[in-house]
């Protein structure tokens, strides 16, 4: 898998506006697709990060591939693109993937390049440090309040309470179930992107009619505390929890996924397939695996769990991503606890949204694991 000195035709990014987080990680997925070429994927993971250390993709990442790379990385979020470049690290100069070849060590292209570079470093050295200092004059008390605050934080901005008790005896505590108006999300964000090699921009598109079972905005969904464990709720129309491919992502502040569950009939499930703790005609309740405190991400860094993305997919092989979703979030300022509710199996409940959505479905049983 070494990427080896062939030359190859890599795409760049053209100098643009940040791109949004889903847009990066597209964008991310599209590139290692064009390194990869023909060679065996061994499985496709949503989370390029995580694609790329599944597949060794970063075997391939030579000095000519990261140098095309970081046209995408000056587009992606700061967080991103930093996890990124952490992940990298090294180039081709690093043997953390295998010692280089004879040819890598004395390459004198390379070391040319290298002395020039440090040359200019030098020449404007006094002006960066100039400039570096001002900037941190400036900044300095907002980003320290902030990393005070982030050290402050012990959990997700959302507050699930007392997770983790036996789930036998946590499904019977609580009373009947209450809606939290404030962690209420209607699905009504449409995504559709072209299959293919072209710009996103030119491959973004809205959804052709018949893309969805039901439309944006049919559909919504909310959190709840459910057997000792997180739980979301979708609610719609009669009928559309057999025939909706339902998905949730507990995401970190910057999306980052920490625990995906899919349910319904979908063509290609993401994550793992979820635990129905309720379900009938216009509900379904799915759990949700919530980490209370710090998380330590796989490509570096940490969060927390401070949301959960919900999502009605679509299938049309013609489009790479194509969904109806929203974001169900508070302020870590806020305060606000997700409601907890208790029920035994067969028992029928009834979860009114405070407008014309009223999901019914019956209690399964089935108990997180």
């Amino acid at each position: 898998m070494r990427a080896g000195t062939a030359q190859r035709s890599l795409p760049t990014a053209a100098a643009g506006s940040v791109w949004s987080y889903e847009e990066s990680d597209i964008r991310a997925h599209e590139f290692l697709a064009a390194v990869a070429g023909n060679r065996d994927i061994y499985e496709y993971v949503e989370d390029p990060v995580e694609h790329a250390r599944v597949n060794s993709l970063m075997l391939l990442f030579n000095e000519e591939v990261a140098e095309a790379f970081e046209t995408f990385l000056a587009r992606m979020p700061q967080p991103r693109a930093e996890a990124w470049r952490e992940l990298i690290s090294g180039g081709v100069s690093s043997e953390v993937f295998g010692p280089l070849t004879l040819q890598e060590r004395v390459d004198e292209h390379q070391i040319g390049a290298y002395l020039q570079a440090t040359r200019n470093r030098r020449i404007i050295s006094a002006v960066v440090t100039a400039v570096v200092a001002v900037a941190l004059v400036l900044v300095g008390v907002v980003v320290w309040n902030e990393l005070i605050a982030e050290d402050d934080r012990i959990a997700g901005s959302l507050d699930f309470g007392v997770l983790g008790e036996a789930s036998n005896e946590a499904a019977l505590v609580g009373g009947p179930p209450v809606v939290e108006t404030s962690l209420i999300a209607t699905l009504s964000e449409t995504v559709a992107v072209l299959a293919g090699d072209a710009p996103l921009a030119q491959r973004d598109m809205d959804a052709p009619p018949g893309s969805f079972p039901y439309p944006a905005g049919s559909v919504s969904a909310t959190l709840f505390q459910y057997a000792g464990s997180g739980h979301v709720l979708f609610v719609g129309p009669s009928g559309f929890v057999d025939d909706s491919c339902l998905r949730a992502s507990v995401v970190t502040q910057d999306l980052r996924p920490l625990d995906v569950v899919t349910s319904g009939p979908c063509v290609e499930p993401v994550g793992r397939t979820a635990t129905v703790g309720c379900v009938g005609p216009t509900a379904v309740l799915l759990d949700l695996k919530v980490p209370t405190g710090v998380v330590e991400l796989p490509e570096g860094g940490s969060g927390f769990a401070d949301a959960v993305r919900v999502k009605l997919v679509g299938h049309d092989e013609r489009f790479e991503a194509l969904f109806v979703g929203a974001t169900i979030e508070v302020s870590a300022g806020d305060e606000v606890v997700v409601p907890r509710f208790g029920a035994a199996p067969g028992d029928e409940l009834i979860f009114n949204f405070g407008t014309d959505q009223v999901g019914v479905c019956t209690v399964t049983g089935a108990l997180p694991q």
